[in-house]
C-alpha cells in the first residue's frame, strides 16, 4: 500500500484543512484516512482500511449512485460539492458536504479517488429553520466561523455576517439592496478575468453551486483574497425559492500553501530551475509538439567535469554557488520558449525545440560551452571549469521520453570517456557500445562474487645487477573459459562502482604472494601493485594497508604502490592525508604512465612520491621519433635531480634497453625479459633473466 498512499500524497495535503478525507482505489476500497476522517465517523484506520465505502452512507441507494455518476473507472472528472447523509460507526447520521477529485499516475491513468466530507448538518438545520427563526439565525450566523451572505430572489444582498463584513469591506446594512455581484466581486486569480457569479446560477437553477477553483475576492477597499466554498437556494415551507445564500471562507494561506508546495515539487530548490519532475513534464509536452509540427527538437544533457574537485578544494558553498551561475548564464542563452532543468547534482538538461537542422543544436552547444568556460568568482575564490554535452534529437534518436533521454545521456558519456568539455550528438554505435560496457558490468559483478580474478606478475630487471629485483602484479579476469585482460573491464569497473573491492582483493592476494616467496627464498625486494584514486579515497583504506603489511609480515619498504597521473588532479585534503600515511608506513610510491600530460613540477613536489615509470608509448617508436627520445632523457634527468627512481616499462627489444642504459635508467620491465606469468613460473623466469636471456614475446 506504500506507494499508492506515497502517490495520493499531494491530494492530501491539497484537501481542505480540518475536512474528513479519505483515498479510495477505483473498486471504492479505502486506503487511507486523515485524523478527521476518524473523528467524524468514529472509526478508527484499522477498522476502515481495505473496506468498500458502503458502510458510511446512511441510504444503500445512494453507494450506487455515486459509483455511477462520480467513482468509476470511466466518469469525468466531476470535483463540484454534493450533499449526502452518511452514518458514524455509533449508528447516528449527519449531512455532509462531499467533494471528489481523481488521481492520476505519471503516465495520466486514473488509480483512484479522494473525497473530502464536511459536516453540514448545523448548516441543513439552519436553512430548514430559516424562515421559522430568522432572529436565531441571525445570532448564529454572527458565531459561525464562515462568511455568509443572503440576497433575495432578485439578487440583490439581504444580509452580511460579520466575517462577511470584514472580507467584503462592505457593512450589511450598506450593501443590503445592492446587487449580489457589486459587493461580492470574484475574479480568476491568474488571469483576473471575472468568474461566473454562483448567485446568478442559484437562483436560475435552484441547485447548489460551487465556487470556481481558484477564486478571488476584490474586497472594497483594496485587498484581496483567495476564497472557496459555495451557495444554495433558500426556499420557504412550499418549496418556493426565496432567495440564495452564499457560504464562503478565507483560504488565502492555504493556497499559498499549495502553491508552495507546487514550487517545491516542480522546481529545484538551488538553483530556482525546473527539477527532473517538471522537465520530464515539458519533455513529453515537446514530444507531442513535435510530432504534431513535424518540426525537429534537441535534448541536450550537460554535466560539470570534475564538479567533486571544485566541492573537495573549494568547498560546497562555492560549489552551489557554480551551479546558481552556470543555471543563470544557460538560461540567458536558450530562448524563452525552450526549457532549461537542473535533474540532479551537476547535471542540466535543455530542450530546444522548433529546429530547422541539428546545426542549430551544435550552435547552442557550442556557445553553452564557451558560457561555462568563463571564471566563476566569489569571495577571493576563482575557479575555471569545463562541460561535457550529449545531444539526442526527436525523432532520429527516440519519440519517447525514455528514449531520448537514454540516449542523451548515452552521449553525454561518450563525451566524458573520451576527454571532456566537448559535444557529441548520439549514435548508434554509441549504443552498442554502453550496451557492451553495460554487458562487461554484470558480468563483472558475477565475476566478483564468484572469484574469478587472478593474478599473474611481471619482472623488474634492474640492470646494473643483471637480474630480476622485483614484480609487479598485473590483475586477470577469467570469464567463460576467456582471460580477459585489465584495458578490457578496469574502465568499466571504475564506472560502475567496483574498483575499490577488486583494487583491496588484488593488494590482498599480492601481499599474500610476496610472503610466499619471501618463504621460498626468491631475491625479490619490491612488488609493485596498482591502485586507483578511489580506492585511497576510500574510508579505511591505509588502515587496511597497514593491516595487510602485518598478517604477512612483509617489510613495508618491498611494496611500491603505482598510482596513475590522473590521481594527481584529486589533490583534495583526503588524498594527501593517506598517501602521507601510506608514505610514514614506509610503503613506497610510483606514478604510473608519467608524462601522459597531467603531470607537472608542482605537482611532484607536492606528493610524497618515490618513482617515476615512463610511459611505454614514448619507447615504441623510440628511434623513429626524436621527441619521444628527448622526453625520456627529460624524465631520466629529472628523476634523478629529484632523487627518484625511474622504471622504464614496455622494453621489447634490446635497442631500447641500450638507449636506456645508456642515458642512465637501471631499472626496466617489459617483454623483452619475459611476459607476466603465474606465480609458480616467477622463479624459473627469475633465473633465466639472470643467466642473460633474453627473448621478444607477442604483446598482451
Amino acid at each position: 500500500m506504500e506507494p499508492f498512499e506515497s502517490a495520493f500524497e499531494h491530494q492530501f495535503i491539497l484537501q481542505a484543512i480540518g475536512d474528513a478525507i479519505l483515498a479510495v482505489d477505483l473498486d471504492r476500497r479505502i486506503l487511507w484516512v486523515n485524523p478527521a476522517f476518524t473523528d467524524l465517523f468514529q472509526y478508527s484506520s484499522e477498522e476502515t482500511i481495505g473496506k468498500k465505502t458502503a458502510f458510511l452512507y446512511d441510504n444503500p441507494e445512494d453507494y450506487e449512485e455515486q459509483g455511477r455518476i462520480r467513482y468509476n473507472r470511466n466518469s469525468p472528472p466531476n470535483n463540484h460539492p454534493y450533499e449526502m447523509q452518511y452514518r458514524r460507526k455509533d449508528g447516528s447520521t449527519f449531512w455532509g458536504e462531499a467533494r471528489g477529485a481523481v488521481v492520476s499516475n505519471d503516465q495520466g491513468e486514473r488509480i483512484g479517488f479522494t473525497v473530502s466530507i464536511r459536516d453540514i448538518t448545523r448548516r441543513k438545520q439552519l436553512l430548514r429553520d430559516l424562515h421559522h427563526e430568522k432572529e436565531q439565525w441571525f445570532v448564529t450566523l454572527k458565531s459561525i466561523g464562515d462568511a455568509v451572505m443572503t440576497t433575495d430572489a432578485q439578487g440583490q444582498v439581504t444580509y452580511l455576517n460579520p466575517l462577511a463584513e470584514k472580507l467584503t469591506g462592505w457593512r450589511s446594512d450598506e450593501a443590503r439592496g445592492h446587487l449580489v455581484s457589486r459587493v461580492f466581486r470574484i475574479v480568476n486569480e491568474y488571469s483576473r478575468v471575472p468568474v461566473e457569479n454562483p448567485v446568478e446560477r442559484v437562483l436560475e437553477q435552484g441547485v447548489v453551486v460551487g465556487l470556481a477553483n481558484h477564486t478571488l475576492l476584490l474586497s472594497r477597499d483594496g485587498r484581496e483574497f483567495s476564497i472557496e466554498d459555495s451557495a444554495a437556494p433558500v426556499r420557504d415551507g412550499d418549496g418556493n425559492l426565496q432567495g440564495c445564500v452564499i457560504v464562503f471562507r478565507d483560504v488565502t494561506e492555504k493556497r499559498k500553501l499549495e502553491q508552495k508546495i507546487q514550487y517545491q515539487a516542480n522546481y529545484d530548490a538551488l538553483t530556482g530551475l525546473p527539477n527532473r519532475h517538471l522537465f520530464q513534464d515539458r519533455l513529453g509536452q515537446a514530444i507531442v509538439r513535435a510530432q504534431r509540427s513535424g518540426r525537429l527538437f534537441a535534448l541536450l544533457y550537460l554535466d560539470v567535469d570534475h564538479f567533486k574537485n571544485i566541492n573537495d578544494r573549494l568547498g560546497h558553498p562555492f560549489g552551489d554557488h557554480v551551479l546558481v551561475e552556470l543555471g543563470r548564464r544557460f538560461r540567458n542563452i536558450i530562448r524563452e520558449t525552450d526549457t532549461i532543468a537542473r535533474i540532479g547534482g551537476d547535471e542540466f538538461a535543455i530542450i530546444l525545440e522548433d529546429l530547422s537542422d541539428r546545426h542549430e543544436a551544435l550552435v547552442l552547444g557550442r556557445r553553452l560551452l564557451t558560457e561555462a568556460s568563463a571564471p566563476i568568482r566569489i569571495n577571493h575564490a576563482k575557479s575555471g571549469l569545463t562541460v561535457s554535452i550529449g545531444i539526442a534529437l526527436c525523432p532520429g534518436d527516440g519519440t519517447d521520453t525514455t528514449s531520448l533521454v537514454r540516449n542523451a545521456d548515452i552521449a553525454l558519456y561518450q563525451v566524458k570517456k573520451s576527454g571532456r568539455n566537448n559535444i557529441q550528438f548520439f549514435s548508434q554505435e554509441m549504443n552498442r557500445t554502453v550496451q557492451k560496457h553495460l554487458k562487461i558490468a554484470s558480468e563483472l559483478r558475477e565475476g566478483l562474487d564468484r572469484e574469478q580474478f587472478f593474478l599473474h606478475y611481471q619482472p623488474i630487471v634492474d640492470l646494473r645487477q643483471g637480474r630480476a629485483i622485483g614484480v609487479e602484479a598485473l590483475v586477470r579476469w577469467k570469464n567463460r573459459k576467456t582471460i580477459r585482460y585489465p584495458d578490457e573491464f578496469v574502465t568499466v569497473a571504475e564506472e560502475m562502482g567496483f574498483i575499490v573491492p577488486m583494487g583491496n582483493w588484488v593488494l590482498k592476494a599480492a601481499l599474500q604472494q610476496l610472503r610466499i616467496w619471501m618463504d621460498q627464498a626468491i631475491p625479490l625486494n619490491r612488488l609493485t601493485v596498482n591502485v586507483d584514486v578511489k580506492q585511497i579515497h576510500s574510508n579505511g583504506f591505509a588502515d587496511l594497508l597497514e593491516f595487510l603489511l602485518k598478517e604477512n609480515c612483509v617489510d613495508p619498504s618491498f611494496l611500491e604502490m603505482e598510482i596513475t597521473e590522473r590521481t594527481l588532479l584529486f589533490q583534495d585534503h583526503y588524498v594527501m592525508s593517506n598517501l602521507s600515511r601510506i608514505r610514514d608506513l614506509g610503503v613506497r610510491i610510483s606514478i604510473d604512465d608519467f608524462g601522459m600530460g597531467y603531470s607537472s613540477m608542482n605537482y611532484i613536489r607536492n606528493f610524497p612520491v618515490n618513482t617515476l615509470k615512463i610511459d611505454r608509448s614514448f619507447l615504441t617508436d623510440l628511434f623513429n621519433n626524436l621527441y619521444d627520445q628527448a622526453i625520456v632523457r627529460t624524465i631520466l634527468t629529472m628523476g634523478n635531480s629529484l632523487s627518484l627512481g625511474v622504471v622504464a616499462e614496455g622494453v621489447e627489444c634490446g635497442e631500447q634497453e641500450h638507449f636506456l642504459r645508456e642515458n642512465g635508467c637501471t631499472l626496466v620491465q617489459g617483454f623483452y625479459y619475459g611476459k607476466p606469468v603465474s606465480p609458480e613460473n616467477i622463479p624459473p623466469l627469475f633465473e633465466q633473466i639472470s643467466r642473460g636471456e633474453r627473448r621478444r614475446l607477442p604483446h598482451k
